[in-house]
């Protein structure tokens, strides 16, 4: 290996880069949560819920053209142990050759897409975001090297950067009265900052070299990733489609934001865990019971946040709602406290995708992801004639089934048990549902204003909940408390 090669820096301390890649993440995603919970607050209360509703109609086809753009070459940047500068090159013009491709091919398909929908408003929407196709294009090769080099510090300064600056425009534009142009405008704003960002910090620069044969021994592993990814998206987004179609934007626009709402613990906290994850794994795929012991690690710290979050959330949804966003988004509630259900199971799904993937069972990912897709297909149809609660609840169901199964077979292919991997997290599990019973005990038992109950009840579910896990499973507040800097946590962790 070439000694000044920044693509394939020596990754020997995977640990030490693991802890840091995850004080990183951790950090950042506190703030990028607060954020975004601010910015879809302020939204929420100044546009209409068909404005959301319209969003959510154009984005099942523009969300779609992300998974294809790298045609799943720069999962293979980060897996692979040793790669080449000529073929990330190659990549790198790829991306952008389909980038500029699917532009055109998304512009010139919006007036189609908005005839799909019977409403000509979703036309120029999808238009718009199809711009962010060739914008994302030109920095996803370097957001692939910067993860295989595991400097998330890069990449989360990136993150929150294009964050601020899209809320902010956001805001602006919504309160210069832009409707559901500030929403469509903050992602195309945020993706040009974030690509501007990537430019900057990354030590990697493309040369004007592409040749096909750099890449087409990596296509095998690429097109596994890239099938398993669309399947995915597409099972994700059926419903709104299905929604949108049959129901009408208004339920869309409560069905979206609660599914919104559900998936920002996902996205802030399981998406950025697994990416960190993913590198670390990577070069432990060749020593199971290591890459066993930092997957069951990361389970515990994940678990810990998402799964009294999630169960929180659930019992203090009509105040949350109520208080948050106003009384206009009152229907929500039923929608989010149903989809909630299964955030838990989706969440920890993401990290069994990661394990797969690392170890390089990108088929068996693939087969798992096609079941998966169908049957949350047919749980659409399924509830459909019911509305999108319908929709919501049998997709829950669904998706309880098909992320347990996907663990189970995960696990086999690791040596490991679920009996294990359970016990794993019976600690969280009994805090988290002892904290959400005396949440319950005090919603039904404290005749107060929504905003004094939120004000009582978030701090007294905290403390009862790091109480009973103090006392339960006092090693994972140790963990957690580990990822901190020392100077924070010392008399913590000498307590633990």
């Amino acid at each position: 290996m070439p000694q000044n090669d920044p693509v394939n820096k020596s990754t020997q301390n995977v640990s030490g880069k693991l802890s840091a890649g995850v004080r990183w993440t951790g950090i950042s995603q506190i703030l990028q949560q607060v954020i975004n919970l601010g910015c879809s607050v302020v939204l929420a209360r100044l546009l209409a819920p068909d404005d959301f509703g319209l969003l959510a109609m154009a984005s099942v086809f523009t969300g779609i053209v992300f998974f294809v753009l790298d045609l799943g070459l720069n999962a293979v940047i980060v897996q692979r142990q040793q790669i080449e500068n000529r073929q990330i090159s190659s990549i790198f013009w790829i991306n952008v050759c389909l980038g500029l491709f699917m532009t055109l091919i998304g512009v010139g398909a919006s007036g189609a897409i908005a005839s799909f929908y019977n409403s000509p408003a979703v036309q120029p929407i999808v238009a718009l975001l199809s711009c962010n196709f060739l914008i994302s294009s030109l920095s996803r090769t370097q957001a692939a090297v910067l993860t295989r080099q595991m400097d998330f510090r890069s990449l989360e300064l990136r993150t929150l950067t294009g964050l601020i600056v899209g809320a902010t425009a956001a805001v602006v534009l919504a309160f210069s009265g832009f409707g559901v142009w500030s929403l469509a405008g903050r992602i195309v704003i945020t993706g040009a900052v974030e690509t501007t960002m990537l430019w900057a910090v990354s030590g990697w620069k493309p040369s004007f070299w592409f040749r096909w044969a750099d890449v087409r021994d990596l296509i095998g592993f690429s097109n596994d990733v890239l099938i398993a990814n669309l399947l995915r998206y597409f099972g994700r987004n059926a419903d709104n489609l299905l929604i949108g179609k049959f129901v009408g934007v208004t339920e869309l626009g409560f069905y979206a934001l609660a599914y919104n709402l559900m998936m920002l613990p996902v996205l802030r906290f399981s998406q950025v865990l697994a990416g960190v994850l993913f590198p670390a794994l990577s070069r432990l795929q060749e020593d199971l019971a290591k890459l066993k012991q930092s997957w069951f690690r990361a389970a515990r710290t994940l678990g810990a946040i998402i799964i009294p979050l999630m169960l929180g959330l659930i019992v203090l949804a009509p105040q949350f709602v109520y208080v948050v966003y106003g009384q206009k988004w009152l229907p929500v509630v039923p929608l989010l406290q149903v989809l909630t259900t299964s955030g838990i199971f989706q969440a920890l799904g993401l990290l069994n995708s990661t394990v797969l993937l690392a170890i390089g069972q990108t088929q068996l990912r693939l087969k798992l992801t096609f079941y998966s897709v169908g049957l949350a297909v047919v749980a659409f149809l399924v509830g459909l004639p019911y509305g999108a609660f319908g929709v919501a609840a049998c997709f829950a169901l669904m998706n309880i089934v098909t992320e347990t199964f996907f663990l189970v077979k995960t696990l086999e292919c690791i040596g490991a048990s679920y009996t294990q991997y359970v016990r794993n997290l019976s600690g969280v599990v009994v805090s988290a549902i002892g904290m959400s019973v005396v949440l319950l005990a005090l919603s039904l038992n404290l005749p107060l204003a929504p905003s004094a109950m939120l004000a009582i009840a978030i701090p007294s579910g905290i403390v009862v909940y790091l109480m009973l896990l103090y006392f339960i499973s006092r090693n994972i507040l140790t963990e957690i408390l580990s990822i901190l800097p020392k100077r924070f946590t010392k008399s913590w962790l000498k307590v633990g």
